[in-house]
């Protein structure tokens, strides 16, 4: 995939890189601190239903997945007995704040399963949703989660992502 420039004229607008960093070894701790943080930071609305994994995207045969990279996590708002805070009435305001900070937290794309026809996706080169209107991502519409892709430099550095969410949250979790 190639880099998807900012489009001209829209304030604060990164470049998208989607997959073009190519595969990583493993899991990448910045990832690992992204996730530990939109947990804790969410009070339990999301949960991580998957983050690292070597393989192409859902119904791309090869194309690879951002999951590919270490930098994408899918997070669940499906509530359960154990995770009775998880909703998506509770985790869309989240999300909206996360969008509204994503510079800061080093945010890439947020893509929207849940809803119809075909979900939406928020990306840092245009920093704004798009309502899908045709088929685009595996899961859409009625998929339970949200999809977040950050940059490399928050993948790789716990230091700075832990920094980015004090700054847009104002508090340190708890150690787990």
């Amino acid at each position: 995939m190639a880099v998807a420039k900012a489009k001209a004229g829209v304030p604060n607008a990164r470049d998208y890189i989607g997959n073009a960093d190519g595969p990583a070894a493993g899991p990448r701790a910045g990832m690992n601190e992204f996730i530990k943080q939109l947990i804790h930071h969410s009070g339990g609305a999301v949960w991580n239903n998957g983050a690292y994994g070597r393989r192409d995207m859902k119904g791309k045969p090869g194309s690879l997945s951002v999951h590919a990279t270490g930098r994408a996590v899918d997070m669940s708002y499906r509530g359960s007995a154990q995770k009775p805070q998880a909703s998506r009435k509770s985790a869309l305001p989240f999300v909206e704040k996360l969008c509204a900070n994503a510079n800061e937290l080093g945010i890439q794309m947020v893509i929207d399963y849940f809803p119809a026809p075909h979900g939406r996706a928020w990306r840092c080169d245009r920093q704004a949703w798009q309502k899908y209107t045709k088929p685009t991502v595996s899961g859409a519409p009625g998929g339970d989660w949200f999809h977040f892709e950050i940059s490399p430099q928050a993948a790789d550095s716990v230091i700075f992502v832990k920094a980015a969410f004090l700054k847009v949250f104002g508090e340190i979790p708890p150690k787990a």
